[in-house]
């Protein structure tokens, strides 16, 4: 009976230690999933973490584009609204053109362009429609024989410049100059030749005057 008893005890003992074993095992595969579990739910909290970042990122970039939209429409619309002036005009075919004893405005009747309808051929003045930078050229011939040419610019009645030449042997001789004005709405520019002087001119269109708008303000 002795016997049987401790044969049974140390069954019992070897089963019981086989139990615990496994029961250390089951612990340790619990706690390996535990830590696998909190391994992915890292990972989840990390691509959550990015996903939001791309998103935030997505609503920026299209509230980039839009402001871009928004600026490209603007700009569409101050080109379309800006106003457009441009002209270019020469004297008659009538060939010269002499001042006599007091100055002449010159009358450029024959228009090459006229966008915006700024210059007048009918009195030889520009007229600005809005305010702002305006870029105006000349070009003048005469035929100089021991004489002088000379071309005045005008703004509002008060000379801009005024250009000379002189010459002697009788052949073609021309005048061009340019300058950039800033003018109020209404304001005028006209060409003016000094008393005693003449041009030319005829189908050719040698002597021209010309401006357009570079900018409002």
């Amino acid at each position: 009976m002795v016997v049987e008893l401790r044969v049974l005890l140390t069954v019992t003992q070897s089963e019981l230690q086989k139990m615990e074993a496994e029961n250390a095992a089951v612990k340790t595969e619990v706690m390996n999933l535990k830590m696998e579990n909190a391994a992915q739910e890292t990972e989840l909290a990390v691509l959550k973490i990015r996903l939001a970042a791309t998103e935030t990122d997505m609503e920026h970039q299209e509230t980039r584009l839009a402001i871009t939209e928004t600026d490209v429409v603007n700009l569409e619309k101050e080109i379309t609204d800006q106003p457009k002036v441009a002209f270019s005009a020469a004297l008659p075919d009538s060939g010269y053109i002499e001042s006599g004893n007091t100055e002449l405005n010159l009358v450029f009747t024959k228009i090459i362009t006229n966008i915006g309808q700024a210059y007048s051929s009918t009195t030889g003045f520009f007229t600005a429609p809005v305010r702002g930078v305006y870029y105006f050229r000349f070009t003048v011939r005469d035929d100089l024989s021991s004489r002088y040419m000379s071309i005045m610019m005008y703004k509002n009645g008060e000379q801009v410049m005024r250009l000379g030449e002189y010459d002697t042997d009788g052949m073609p001789s021309y005048l061009s100059s340019g300058a950039t004005l800033q003018l109020e709405e209404g304001d005028v520019v006209n060409m003016r030749l000094p008393a005693g002087y003449r041009l030319y001119d005829n189908a050719n269109n040698l002597s021209t005057f010309s401006g357009f708008l570079l900018f409002p303000l």
